[in-house]
């Protein structure tokens, strides 16, 4: 039996201008795509999270 179910699911959908030139959307998706980048995502999610008690029990994955 599984020990968690998921209850939703957030997505978030980042964009740029269609005439950004490609040497800055490259260097955006490098941020983006970066481990400290994922590593501060990741701990601002669990701050909101744990914010509020009644979310206590939940659990959070960030995954790509």
């Amino acid at each position: 039996m599984a020990k968690t179910v998921i209850i939703d699911e957030l997505h978030v959908t980042l964009r740029v201008p269609a005439n950004l030139p490609a040497a800055r959307a490259a260097a955006a998706h490098r941020v983006l795509t970066g481990a400290a980048f994922t590593a501060r995502l990741r701990r601002a999610v669990r701050a909101v999270v744990r914010a509020y008690a009644v979310l206590t029990p939940v659990r959070v994955a960030l995954t790509r």
